[in-house]
């Protein structure tokens, strides 16, 4: 499954980077062990993720994102595996106004259960860069399969803002709102997410990066919160730019008062493609505000695993 997402970044993209004139992007290799407060067994994560954007010189711009997830439970057959896959297509006006269309897919499956859920999204999104500074702003609707609506039919709106700043050649700070508002039987509830990163590099080889989202519902008493702070180290491979990166990271699930931590510790290995590459590991929380995807459930799994 790992190679066949690396395959997919090469196949969608290959025969366009000729022709491009701006590649960016990078794909992380990473691994992750959880502990649960009050769960006597450990979790371990593996990841798989690439992401690639081109832009060509007559302002058309395209970019293919994918994601695999392995979540174990120690020491039980139980585990949850999940595939993501995005696509964008948009254009890019020289007074710094883009526009463009997404879709995308995340299947989830957990082992021992014949069930598989997949979430698709399709979706608009319009973007403004001025100098050092870019925001962006996207709207879409979520359908799932199999239907897990109490009612039946369950919709997922879908609406996200961003924003971008370098103040420095070597700062980066973001910032991220997304809403899903769930509809079912008349009855809507909305799903908010609010987000902060920031990546610096402190010299040629050691860079930092943190993230912070917090995700609360609608009219219940609980939220997620997930922090996480990282270390970047940049190796050289045979002539192969990399940064092996640890991060460090606690989600915070809070409901009626009561509270459970997540702690994560997480390795990366990531390579990046192009001369921008990624502002952080594709899987530390802090990529999950720089780059969200384009819903505020998916981007608060993204964080916390």
């Amino acid at each position: 499954m790992k190679r066949s997402l690396a395959l997919l970044l090469l196949t969608v993209s290959a025969p366009n980077l000729a022709l491009a004139q701006d590649l960016s992007g990078a794909v992380t290799l990473g691994f992750g062990e959880h502990s649960l407060d009050d769960f006597d067994q450990d979790l371990s994560t593996a990841s798989l993720d690439g992401r690639v954007n081109l832009a060509f010189d007559n302002g058309m711009t395209f970019g293919v994102n994918a994601g695999y997830l392995d979540v174990g439970i120690d020491g039980t057959p139980i585990g949850i595996d999940a595939t993501f896959v995005g696509l964008e297509v948009g254009y890019r006006m020289s007074n710094g106004l883009s526009f463009g269309a997404y879709a995308e897919q995340l299947n989830g499956q957990i082992s021992l259960l014949p069930i598989d859920l997949s979430l698709k999204t399709i979706g608009a999104e319009v973007g403004y860069t001025t100098g050092n500074l870019e925001f962006g702003m996207n709207i879409g609707r979520t359908s799932t399969s199999p239907d897990i609506g109490f009612l039946g039919d369950i919709d997922i709106d879908n609406l996200g803002l961003t924003a971008k700043y370098r103040p420095m050649e070597n700062l980066a700070i973001a910032g991220a709102f997304q809403r899903a508002t769930l509809s079912s039987g008349g009855t809507d509830v909305d799903v908010d997410l609010i987000g902060l990163a920031a990546a610096y590099d402190i010299n040629e080889q050691f860079s930092v990066f943190g993230g912070y989202s917090r995700t609360s519902v609608d009219e219940l008493d609980g939220d997620v919160t997930t922090m996480g702070l990282g270390l970047g180290y940049n190796v050289d491979l045979g002539g192969v730019a990399s940064t092996v990166s640890l991060e460090l990271a606690r989600t915070d699930l809070s409901a009626g008062g009561d509270s459970t931590d997540l702690d994560t510790i997480r390795l990366g290995w990531t390579i990046p493609l192009g001369g921008a590459g990624s502002e952080a590991p594709l899987n530390s929380v802090a990529d999950s505000i720089f780059n969200p995807r384009h819903g505020a459930v998916n981007t608060a799994l993204t964080g916390a695993f």
